[in-house]
């Protein structure tokens, strides 16, 4: 895990909570995949929370 990327992808998450996982990857030169696994492990640590209807996705901050 990069500690550098995940603190980059959170701090992304709360300048812009609407931004997507597809404009996250091509910013950081990463795959989808990637994006997905570092979501979680920030959901899982209780750092964000997730909120969708339909294609819209809003995230959270907690911490």
């Amino acid at each position: 895990m990069n500690k550098e990327l995940l603190k980059n992808i959170y701090n992304e998450i709360k300048l812009n909570p609407k931004i997507s996982q597809k404009e996250l990857a091509r910013k950081y030169n990463v795959n989808e995949r990637t994006i997905r696994r570092y979501y979680k492990i920030l959901k899982d640590s209780g750092y964000i929370i997730k909120q969708s209807s339909g294609k819209k996705t809003k995230w959270f901050i907690l911490k």
